[in-house]
């Protein structure tokens, strides 16, 4: 059955086969008849008497040919039916998952051949939008790649995509690879107690929806990696793809330009010379010690020292040895300051000493230790050194310029007394 047909032009023209072998076996028995009788009386003899004149054996010969016939016809239209449909089916399984097209010249019948060109219709567009959406997808990693910072994008927090960048920071070869190790990118980030600096739940909210939910902070993670520490600024946006919601995330290294905020930082809250606290960082931290004792009540105290005679001291062995002096000076009592204390240089000789949680008997016990170790000291060439210390306690009707006044009074008359002495 090289041509092409129809199943039911098929059918009809098994049909047609059988009616044709079963008239053509009547026919042989109507010729048998008419030679085994004469002509006058067969002619004479009607269609019925035909049939009851066909003997058993005949009619027998007769029903099993016909039978054989019908089978074998039908068997052999059921099995080209068959043969098509397995043909076509297999057709269609590479169309559909590997974008063949059918030939539709391999099959026999006309229903497989419009289901075939309907399937390469189907075929031809799902092909077109496959290259549409491979170009997209090229275009959309190339874009990606070509970006410096690392980007990944997540969808349903899953990370579905990350950039070149990301790769070669990490050390991976694909997304796979990265999974097979690590559920997101947060099990990197280390924690950092200062703000601006996100872990993994922030507040307790994922870091991704809670950069979102704060559009307008500066948002910072710390990861370290090969024991080198890299700081990154995050940024994320919400977009909507194809009727999917996806959020694009970007990490801006920003190592370079913290450890100059850092070290900008120090140098304008450090004393360059003595390397402790400069005057504008112990006013910072004085008044954040002022409105924490508003707060929760706590007292706390102040001591104001300089030098005693240091002025002589620059003029008699010049200001190398005064400079000297100032940083050996600081290095001795920042040695001996507790963790919770803040000392720092407050301009020339002068340096001020904040105790946390200290009533005003306890600090005056504490600074006169200090001014007799200083006292006992061996400075520079065996110069010896004393100090002058004022003291007072903050209440709470003080603001920053009266707590420092009132320590500057103390520390005034301890030198107006005769200096290495402390006052409160």
């Amino acid at each position: 059955m090289k041509k092409r047909t129809t199943i039911m032009g098929a059918l009809l023209l098994s049909m047609l086969v059988i009616l044709t072998f079963i008239i053509i076996v009547i026919l042989a028995l109507w010729f048998n008849q008419y030679f085994a009788s004469d002509a006058q009386s067969f002619e004479s003899s009607s269609l019925t008497e035909f049939f009851l004149n066909v003997s058993g054996i005949e009619l027998a010969v007769m029903i099993v040919a016909g039978a054989v016939m019908s089978f074998l016809v039908v068997n052999y239209i059921a099995s080209n039916i068959k043969k098509n449909f397995n043909k076509f089916n297999h057709f269609f399984h590479q169309a559909a998952y590997e974008g063949k097209m059918i030939d539709e010249d391999q099959l026999n019948f006309e229903e497989f051949k419009t289901l075939a060109h309907t399937v390469n219709e189907m075929t031809r567009k799902a092909n077109i939008a496959k290259k549409r959406l491979e170009f997209k997808e090229k275009y959309l990693q190339t874009v990606l790649d070509t970006q410096k910072n690392i980007i990944i994008v997540k969808s349903h927090g899953e990370l579905v995509r990350a950039n070149q960048a990301f790769f070669d920071f990490f050390g991976f070869k694909d997304l796979d690879e990265f999974k097979q190790k690590h559920n997101c990118i947060s099990d990197y980030f280390e924690k950092v107690n200062e703000n601006g600096y996100l872990d993994k739940n922030p507040k307790g909210v994922t870091w991704v929806r809670y950069i979102l939910k704060n559009p307008l902070e500066t948002h910072k993670v710390k990861i370290i990696k090969d024991k080198d520490e890299y700081i990154f600024e995050v940024n994320a946006k919400v977009t909507e793809v194809d009727d999917n919601y996806i959020v694009v995330i970007t990490f801006n290294n920003i190592s370079e330009l913290e450890m100059q905020r850092k070290a900008f930082e120090i140098a304008s809250t450090i004393d360059a010379l003595t390397r402790v606290a400069n005057r504008l960082k112990f006013n910072m931290i004085l008044q954040q010690q002022i409105e924490m004792s508003k707060r929760y009540k706590h007292s706390f105290s102040l001591i104001l020292f300089d030098i005693d005679k240091f002025k002589q001291i620059n003029d008699t062995y010049g200001h190398k040895v005064g400079d000297n002096i100032l940083v050996e000076l600081a290095l001795l009592i920042k040695n001996s300051m507790r963790k919770s204390d803040t000392f720092a240089r407050w301009g020339g000789e002068e340096f001020a000493i904040i105790l946390p949680q200290t009533n005003l008997d306890t600090a005056a016990k504490i600074a006169e230790k200090v001014r007799k170790k200083v006292a006992d000291h061996d400075f520079e060439d065996g110069l010896k050194v004393t100090c002058s210390f004022g003291v007072c306690e903050y209440k709470e009707e003080y603001d920053l310029e009266t707590l420092v006044k009132l320590a500057d009074d103390k520390l005034y008359k301890a030198k107006h007394e005769g200096r290495n002495q402390v006052q409160f």
